[in-house]
């Protein structure tokens, strides 16, 4: 998914496969991202303050501050 710069505020998503998606400066605020596929996602710039990532998948994913998760 190509999603940069995406008002994502609230959406739900729990569950959804988010492989590779581009969420470059995309506002994550309070969405529900529980249980989420987001390997190899990349986050750089995204606004995630209190969006759930429960039990999310992150493995490669590159988070807002540019490191890659474990």
């Amino acid at each position: 998914a190509r999603l940069p710069r995406s008002d994502l505020s609230r959406v739900n998503l729990r569950e959804a496969n988010l492989t590779d998606a581009d969420l470059v400066d995309a506002y994550l605020a309070r969405a529900d991202l529980t249980g989420a596929n987001l390997t190899n996602a990349v986050f750089i710039r995204a606004e995630l303050s209190s969006a759930n990532l429960s039990g999310a998948q992150l493995r490669g994913a590159t988070m807002p501050d540019g490191k890659v998760h474990d």
